[in-house]
């Protein structure tokens, strides 16, 4: 009898997203249970390539304590490196998501979550080349063959060709933006929304609280999840 095959459920988001961040975080706490039935694929949903904008360290200052709350067990730290350490860029960081991919999807998404931990908990500066080496041997890649595909620049048309369709082609809200294989959307599901006040220094103005807490959210993904078997079937 033949394996069925894993439906497959786009996340478009950046990888300095703190939603996002929160999102694939919850996704790892049920993905056991989808096992061989669902496959995250991720897209480069760069936030920079909208924005035109280099990394917002202030913004993230903002709304990461606030946001982290709603996980207390997710790694986190305050960024403890110096400025100058601060990866001003994801662009790097995509293009070795998408190397990664190149050897399998679940080896892309591990080295996503590693790149988001090695960012939002230990200070790691993710637009250097180094560093994604070091993170892709830790998230257990062909690292020769990671390095090859990295260097060559392969992955980069697609790395822009996905920011380019995900902001102006199917038109997402925003980062986290699930795409189910019938095409609906999904933006920030069981999170909470922050309203930040641009004109004095991105001080939080209101908080819109999740619609979910504690384990009630991670039945949000469940239900994300089943959403994606039932459209392919």
């Amino acid at each position: 009898m033949a394996t069925p095959t894993p439906t497959h459920i786009e996340m478009y988001a950046d990888l300095y997203c703190p939603y996002a961040y929160l999102a694939a975080y919850r996704l790892r706490q049920v993905r056991e249970e989808y096992a061989g039935r669902v496959e995250i694929v991720h897209r480069s949903l760069a936030l920079e390539y909208v924005n035109r904008e280099s990394t917002p360290k202030r913004v993230l200052e903002m709304e990461l304590p606030i946001l982290m709350l709603e996980e207390p067990d997710i790694p986190y730290q305050p960024w403890s490196a110096p400025d100058s350490a601060w990866p001003v860029t994801m662009w790097p960081a995509f293009e070795a998501v998408k190397c990664a991919e190149r050897q399998n999807l679940a080896l892309a998404d591990e080295l996503d979550w590693r790149i988001r931990v090695a960012f939002f908990a230990e200070s790691r500066c993710i637009s250097m080349r180094h560093v994604l080496l070091e993170l892709a041997d830790e998230a257990g890649l062909d690292v020769e063959r990671f390095t090859a595909d990295f260097d060559s620049g392969v992955a980069k048309p697609q790395v822009v060709e996905e920011a380019r369709r995900g902001w102006e082609i199917i038109k997402v809200d925003g980062s986290p933006t699930f795409v189910l294989p019938d095409g609906k959307q999904v933006s920030n599901p069981g999170l909470p929304e922050l309203d930040l006040d641009e004109e004095h220094g991105y001080r939080v103005r209101a908080v819109r609280p999740a619609p979910c807490s504690g384990d009630a959210c991670l039945d949000v993904y469940r239900e994300l999840l089943e959403a994606s078997i039932t459209a392919t079937s």
